[in-house]
């Protein structure tokens, strides 16, 4: 079913026009507050349908949460990436530790992000539509080795672009920047037919191939990948996601995500 023509249009107000143009002015607020150093780039949004069958596999592989399991009248998974500013991204380029620069990029886009969740629910209140965050910014599952919720997953889902190597997320504006997400009940994305089980099974292993999932079928790393890891995680036939974790949890103890490090994304 195509979104209702009054979702988007409200009263004359064009909701995601709005929304973007309000994440734009919050990023260049934020970038001029002198204790927040980081630059960023030109900001993507997605937007995907909340019963939308990618995410019925999700839940049920255990990559992440349902969106109508953290918010039940939701309709829309809105999706937000902020990338980092070209020579952030180039400063953690080889070397053994995170750049200064991609620290504190780390750091400043967490808090960036979730100001954009803020602005993003300010202006769906605006046309009257009810919206719900997905999660904080520390959920973390250490026996899985990922989040409760991915908002990579969500965007992948959203068409924002394709994985690359321990779930980095290769979008038109580069894959080095923050994520978020918040899900509201407004209609704002086409409700696609359900994907059959090959398909979804489909999927899945591409998922898999596409973050070098230890043993995946088909998976094969190359020299460069494998010399990049600072932690040794990363053979041939993939990443170890215990290894990459415990190395993670040495730079940020309380997200250890592969983001905190990056050195093997550029592959």
């Amino acid at each position: 079913m195509l979104p209702r023509e009054d979702d988007n249009m409200h009263i004359g107000v064009d909701i995601k026009a709005k929304i973007m143009e309000d994440v734009k002015e919050a990023i260049r607020v934020f970038q001029e507050n002198p204790e927040r150093p980081t630059k960023f780039g030109e900001p993507i949004i997605g937007y995907v349908d909340a019963t939308d069958s990618m995410f019925d596999m999700y839940f049920s592989r255990r990559l992440s949460n349902h969106p109508k399991n953290i918010f039940r009248p939701g309709n829309t998974v809105v999706v937000h990436f902020v990338p980092f500013a070209p020579e952030i991204t180039e400063s953690n380029r080889g070397g053994d530790a995170p750049s200064e620069a991609w620290e504190t990029a780390f750091n400043d886009s967490m808090w960036l992000s979730m100001r954009l969740n803020g602005v993003i629910r300010e202006a769906l209140d605006t046309v009257g539509r009810l919206s719900s965050g997905t999660n904080t910014p520390t959920d973390w599952d250490e026996e899985l080795c990922r989040e409760e919720w991915s908002h990579k997953l969500a965007a992948y889902a959203a068409g924002m672009g394709e994985f690359g190597p321990a779930g980095c997320l290769k979008t038109k504006n580069g894959f080095a920047g923050r994520f978020g997400s918040i899900i509201t009940d407004g209609k704002y994305a086409q409700a696609m037919p359900p994907l059959s089980n090959e398909e979804l099974e489909e999927a899945f292993q591409k998922i898999q191939r596409q973050y070098c999932e230890k043993s995946a079928a088909g998976v094969v790393c190359s020299q460069e990948m494998i010399n990049a890891c600072p932690a040794g995680a990363i053979a041939k036939d993939g990443i170890n996601r215990k290894i990459c974790q415990a190395h993670c949890k040495t730079i940020d103890p309380y997200i250890p995500s592969p983001e905190v490090c990056g050195k093997c994304f550029f592959y």
